[in-house]
C-alpha cells in the first residue's frame, strides 16, 4: 500500500522526527525505514501566493496496509497540529 500527504511550509527535519515518533528509523537524508513500512520525502516545485514561494514535499509512506494506515493518520495528525499552531 502506498500513501501521499503533501507538506507545505514544514522543515524537512520535523517530519523526519515525527517519522522516528511513529517508529521509524533514519536511513538516509530523506527516508525512514519502520517495521513493515518505509517513508521518503520528495521535493515539489513551491507554490507562488502573491510574491512569496511557499515550500512543498511530498512524503510518500509504503508497506503493509494496516501499518502504512497507522503511520499515515500519525503524520497527518501532526500535519494538522503544526497548521493550527498546536
Amino acid at each position: 500500500m502506498q500513501v501521499e500527504i503533501e507538506l507545505r511550509h514544514l522543515p524537512r527535519f520535523r517530519v523526519m522526527n515525527y517519522l522516528t515518533q511513529v517508529g521509524g528509523t533514519i536511513t538516509e537524508t530523506a527516508s525512514v525505514t519502520g517495521e513493515g513500512w518505509w517513508a521518503t520525502i520528495e521535493a515539489l516545485e513551491p507554490d507562488r501566493v502573491g510574491i512569496v514561494d511557499v515550500p512543498r514535499d511530498r512524503l510518500v509512506i509504503e508497506g503493509d496496509e494496516h501499518t502504512v494506515e497507522r503511520v499515515a493518520a500519525f503524520m497527518q495528525h501532526k500535519v494538522r497540529q503544526m497548521r493550527h499552531g498546536r
